[in-house]
């Protein structure tokens, strides 16, 4: 009875240094598609860094079109970077580019149609925006990127 007793007891000893060493959660290609954008992101990821996943910041009922907001955001996005502890630079918003798009005058305007943009509507301006791909001289030379 005694032998029992203490293979048990160096069972649970040894079941539980063993947790300690149990990572937590699934891999997130888990519930991801095969081969899509994300899942190909991720997969790079885990072959190459440990620098763990993207984070979002995701904003509810922000009126955008108000400018004290998109420089309240830009604020935040530059405390974030300050983080060196646990945020890794840079972090990126889409604020300061598109801040620096609609205001006209710059030397990006010709280059990414920033004329045109500072009259429309937010909305004008969000739509020909996003659509500044990331190979264009727009966001290559000047970093204006809405895609």
């Amino acid at each position: 009875m005694a032998p029992i007793c203490g293979i048990t007891a160096c069972l649970i000893v040894i079941g539980a240094f063993a947790c300690k060493k149990l990572l937590l959660g699934l891999n997130q290609n888990v519930s991801l598609v095969q081969n899509s954008d994300i899942y190909d992101y991720f997969e790079t990821l885990y072959d190459y860094g440990e620098a763990g996943p993207p984070a979002y910041l995701v904003f509810k009922n922000v009126d955008y079109t108000d400018e004290t907001n998109l420089d309240q955001m830009n604020l935040i996005a530059a405390q974030l970077a300050t983080l060196n502890d646990t945020v890794l630079a840079p972090v990126y918003s889409w604020t300061t580019p598109f801040q620096n798009f609609i205001t006209p005058g710059g030397v990006w305007s010709e280059v990414c149609g920033s004329e045109e943009a500072s009259y429309l509507s937010f909305d004008g301006a969000m739509e020909k925006f996003v659509q500044i791909e990331v190979n264009s001289d727009c966001c290559q030379s000047y970093g204006i990127c809405g895609e």
